[in-house]
């Protein structure tokens, strides 16, 4: 990848031994790292319907996990 932002928090993310386990986490990164927008698209509305937040509030909480650390 080319974007340091990204980058970081794809390292953040593979470091958390409950997400190196998770195999939803495991194919999110895959998308990522391949640049599949539309297959990381589908991952993230489907968590959001399973966690019962909207697209907005799942980026919200995504920036502020991102942002304390």
């Amino acid at each position: 990848m080319n974007n340091p932002l990204i980058d970081d928090m794809m390292n953040r993310l593979r470091s958390d031994p409950m997400l190196s386990k998770n195999p939803l986490a495991q194919n999110l990164f895959t998308c990522l790292q391949s640049g599949d927008s539309k297959k990381g698209e589908e991952i993230a509305m489907n968590l959001c319907k399973t966690y019962g937040i909207t697209p907005e509030e799942a980026c919200k909480q995504a920036m502020q996990f991102f942002t304390r650390r």
